[in-house]
């Protein structure tokens, strides 16, 4: 491989992409939505198995899509892993970003892609 991250195989410039984009690991990126606003995104790749994404909205809601599927809340979600609202609530940092996917005037709890 050169300094270009590329190969060259009988003179001609090859280039794997295959093996960097399914490497497991966490990456973090910054995306501009239509409307050109921030959209933050970690995305969790496991060795097997689905991936787990998570993105903060401009309204600074957490969202959770699995496999690139719907796109559900991180409170749906914590709640279908078995914990309560009291628990979640008391075992975060900032329980007003959760409280936000309640007091909503959408009552949007899952949007679909």
């Amino acid at each position: 491989m050169n300094s270009l991250g590329t190969s060259i195989v009988n003179g001609i410039y090859r280039i794997v992409i295959n093996q960097i984009l399914q490497s497991f690991g966490i990456y973090y990126r910054l995306e501009l939505d239509h409307n050109r606003i921030s959209v933050y995104t970690g995305t969790i790749i496991s060795d097997w198995g689905g991936r787990l994404e998570l993105e903060i909205d401009r309204k600074a809601r957490i969202w959770a899509r699995v496999s690139r599927k719907h796109k559900i809340s991180i409170l749906v979600l914590s709640s279908a892993m078995g914990s309560n609202l009291r628990e979640i609530l008391d075992n975060v940092c900032y329980p007003e970003i959760f409280l936000s996917f309640l007091l909503d005037k959408e009552k949007k709890i899952w949007v679909k892609r």
